[in-house]
């Protein structure tokens, strides 16, 4: 049997790059870290939680520009949603008002937007 929630984890470039193009975080050689310490957070509790780490889908978009977000996302099954959402909400992110988790449930006929900040339109 399998129970499948869809996951959508969308956030701005400001989480990857400071202002004028500055890296937020660097590695060794002064270059960018693509992936930002949220996003590892939450896919290190993915892999403990023995579900695989989100997919970056934004970079397989071709239009001729690129996306000025960054967007993951995976189908997991049986994934324990109150407590993603928890892990998700408690990362150390540098724009929490721009970050966007959607969720679509198996059963649900959309997905259910949640915000990260009080301030955030939901």
């Amino acid at each position: 049997m399998s129970w499948v929630a869809d996951v959508l984890l969308i956030f701005r470039l400001g989480e990857v790059w400071a202002d004028y193009m500055e890296p937020v975080e660097a590695d060794e050689n002064g270059e960018s870290v693509e992936e930002p310490l949220p996003l590892r957070n939450i896919n290190a509790w993915l892999i403990e939680n023995n579900w695989r780490s989100s997919n970056r889908l934004d970079e397989y978009v071709n239009t001729g520009k690129p996306m000025q977000s960054r967007v993951y996302g995976g189908a997991y099954n049986f994934l324990k949603i109150s407590e993603f959402i928890e892990v998700v909400k408690a990362q150390p992110w540098q724009e929490p008002q721009n970050v966007q988790l959607l969720i679509q449930n198996e059963p649900d006929d959309r997905f259910t937007l949640h915000t990260l900040s009080a301030y955030a339109e939901s």
